[in-house]
């Protein structure tokens, strides 16, 4: 019996959300080839509309860690060092091999800027180091690895309040989390709002911000949502389509935006990442609608044997893919002349299936649960 074949309690729609968010993930990773031309200096209308479509993905995974894991039934330490190994072992592994696999290209998007980056270090030296401080070109698709892992740090203490927590009390955090969800967009015009200044970074509402809200809300929705099948399914439709609509002409209002920069020399991709964010109402809105949509769902037998095996192996599969995209999306891309959306799926089909049987074949490895999770 390999490691991923060990019985566990399953709760189906967690099941069924983590394959979907893993697809997610892989599915946005296989557009980078597709969404701009630098020739011609334009997106891709296909492979943007997926951009705004697909962000649910990074959110759904903190939430159904959420579900599971609050609240916490061991002792502070037994807690941690589960989810550190479970989660932070492999994470260490495969941030050191992806600093020495080959890639077929310098990956673009690296690591926020430092001290060290210009002083000529060797680029794998360099990469090494910063593991355990952030993310780099070699591991850029790990980012929000470091920000599971944080929120493991916070569960123990998070655990007691949320398990005595009045629903009233609940929905006050949510309320206070859904305000600073506009900030994003407020602090277009008002840089610096309740109370920050330029010798303080923590305005008033800061410790109600970030991702610790997507953990309050997965709760809320797992024990508090007595909806019918038929209600939250159509709830979510409208929700997941209300946040799409505003996503998506956010996103393309950030390239054009983008564009006028690019135009006047100025190559500043953060741009793009303002209506995106995970940390938006809109996204947020796209999140808990596809959450909904899926919560009360049932599956057959077949059908949920299968998720099941895919949800055990979605750590291992998220793990594995980046390197396979790297080399097959390039190839696709320039080989195929057919919609870009389609080849965009074809990409993340073919990365999938690769990755889900790699990740099989490891599972028989002796210990292999510190190499997939």
């Amino acid at each position: 019996m390999n490691t991923l074949e060990k019985n566990q309690s399953r709760i189906e729609y967690l099941d069924l959300l983590r394959v979907l968010a893993c697809f997610m993930v892989l599915f946005i990773h296989a557009g980078d080839p597709f969404l701009f031309d630098g020739t011609t200096n334009t997106f891709n209308p296909y492979t943007s509309f997926l951009v705004a479509f697909l962000r649910p993905s990074v959110p759904l995974f903190i939430m159904i860690s959420a579900v599971l894991l609050l609240p916490i039934k061991q002792t502070r330490t037994e807690f941690i060092k589960r989810r550190f190994k479970r989660v932070g072992i492999p994470f260490l592994v495969w941030s050191i091999l992806y600093v020495f696999l080959p890639i077929p290209s310098k990956i673009i998007f690296g690591g926020p800027t430092n001290l060290f980056t210009d002083s000529g270090m060797n680029v794998y030296l360099y990469n090494l180091m910063m593991i355990p401080i952030n993310f780099t070109g070699s591991n850029v698709h790990f980012w929000f690895i470091y920000t599971i892992l944080g929120l493991y740090l916070t569960m123990p203490i998070l655990s007691p309040w949320i398990k005595q927590a009045e629903l009233s009390d609940i929905k006050y955090f949510l309320i206070l989390w859904v305000i600073t969800l506009f900030f994003p967009y407020i602090k277009i015009w008002f840089p610096q709002i309740l109370g920050e200044c330029d010798w303080n970074d923590f305005g008033m509402l800061f410790y109600f911000g970030g991702y610790l809200g997507y953990v309050i809300l997965a709760y809320y929705l797992h024990h508090h949502n007595k909806m019918s099948f038929k209600k939250s399914f159509s709830i979510g439709i409208i929700a997941f389509a209300i946040g799409l609509a505003f996503t998506y002409q956010g996103f393309l209002y950030d390239c054009n935006r983008f564009l006028e920069a690019l135009h006047q020399g100025n190559e500043d991709w953060k741009i793009l990442e303002l209506c995106i964010g995970n940390l938006t109402p809109n996204v947020v809105l796209m999140t808990v609608g596809v959450y909904l949509m899926f919560q009360k769902l049932s599956l057959s037998n077949n059908a949920s044997k299968w998720v099941t095996t895919l949800s055990k192996r979605s750590y291992g599969i998220f793990l594995v893919h980046y390197i396979l995209n790297l080399w097959i999306a390039p190839i696709i891309a320039s080989n195929l002349s057919i919609n870009e959306g389609i080849e965009q799926l074809l990409v993340t089909l073919i990365v999938f299936t690769i990755a889900n049987v790699i990740v099989w074949l490891l599972s028989y490895i002796p210990k292999s649960r510190y190499i997939i999770g």
